[in-house]
């Protein structure tokens, strides 16, 4: 059974997708709009599964001429058996709160924010050393 809208998308979800089209991140969008990075990373799942938004290249670990950095993959279930019952409780709590449907889509997100984050340190890192700038 194929499902059709019969409504139109919210002007916020419209301004995300627009914005991710100009490349920015979930994180710079939420900095951006001053929305809520859940909000932001629903509208982005939504205009990915809808096609409107194309899906990041997804490379595997030890694809072409990167066995040099090949890795076991592991699985979900090898992270929660390694994890407290309490911290379980505390990371379905928290993939909840960005309304993440899985922990892998969570754990998904957690990287790309640290990602994120490496590269806008290496971007202050990188001024600082062209204009003599020191981090306090």
């Amino acid at each position: 059974m194929e499902y059709t809208r019969t409504y139109e998308r919210s002007p916020d979800t419209l301004k995300i997708w627009e914005l991710s089209k100009k490349g920015l991140s979930a994180q710079e969008i939420s900095h951006q709009t001053g929305w809520k990075f859940g909000k932001i990373n629903s509208a982005l799942r939504r205009g990915r599964d809808a096609g409107v938004i194309p899906r990041p290249s997804v490379k595997p670990i030890s694809s072409g001429s990167h066995h040099k950095n090949y890795m076991r993959l592991g699985n979900v279930s090898a992270i929660l058996d390694a994890l407290t019952d309490k911290q379980v409780d505390w990371l379905a709590t928290e993939a909840r709160k960005i309304q993440c449907e899985t922990l892998a889509e969570y754990i998904v997100e957690i990287i790309r924010d640290a990602h994120e984050e490496h590269l806008q340190n290496n971007k202050s890192k990188t001024k600082s050393r062209l204009w003599g700038w020191t981090k306090g």
